[in-house]
């Protein structure tokens, strides 16, 4: 989905609700949201909504969270719309043609997973090499700041609406030598806050000099829901 207009948002969930078998109605009583701001977002009319609105909606609608942030994140101060890189399975190193990667599977805590305030909890991720070069002395990093979640004030400045703070034990971790055709699993050790909210992490991969190997859209993220048990 490349655009990002009113328009394309209102496609989007009219076609979930109809692969659903289900009206906007019961959508937006299942996110528990009222129908009438759920047909606002349809229409264009609702400009800035909570990450945890976004996120119980995308929960309805079983799309990732990070589809809907799309619409309404600021991606190092762009414009607010269509700002939010979709996350693609496979890249191509700008730089060098025979380096490649795809992601293939959440190992563990897969998206939208509910863990307990203050819970410790460690994340893999399974990337794979499809290049024919190997991988050497590269290193998974924590890029939150780049991609903030964001809406713009009247003055225009920035407002963070993603408040609550995942923390990790490494803001970078090693990723293993991977040969060419081999897949390699990255893990993070993550700690939730102590309050209910909805938090994510995203991160990319650097090369040996510490520059990225991927275009931007090449990341890999966790997202979970804290939640008293």
């Amino acid at each position: 989905m490349q655009s990002s207009s009113p328009e394309t948002l209102r496609a989007l969930l009219a076609r979930r609700s109809r692969e659903l078998g289900k009206t906007l109605t019961a959508l937006a009583a299942e996110a528990g949201i009222a129908r009438t701001y759920v047909y606002d977002l349809a229409n264009g009319g609702a400009r800035d909504p909570s990450v945890r609105t976004l996120v119980k909606l995308a929960g309805a609608l079983q799309v990732s969270p990070l589809l809907l942030f799309r619409y309404y994140a600021d991606l190092q101060g762009s414009s607010a719309f269509g700002a939010f890189p979709l996350p693609t399975n496979r890249a191509v190193n700008p730089q060098d043609p025979s380096d490649i990667a795809a992601f293939n599977a959440d190992v563990t805590t897969p998206d939208h997973a509910v863990v307990s305030p203050g819970e410790s909890f460690r994340k893999i991720w399974e990337i794979q090499n499809l290049g024919s070069r190997p991988w050497r002395g590269r290193r998974a990093v924590r890029v939150d700041g780049e991609y903030a979640i964001a809406r713009r004030r009247p003055d225009g400045s920035l407002e963070a609406i993603q408040e609550a703070y995942l923390a990790s034990l490494y803001r970078e971790v090693e990723v293993p030598d991977t040969l060419p055709g081999q897949p390699v699993h990255i893990g993070v050790d993550f700690a939730a806050p102590k309050e209910s909210c909805t938090v994510a992490s995203i991160w990319r991969m650097t090369d040996a000099d510490g520059l990225p190997c991927f275009g931007p859209s090449f990341i890999f993220f966790v997202l979970v829901t804290v939640m008293a048990q």
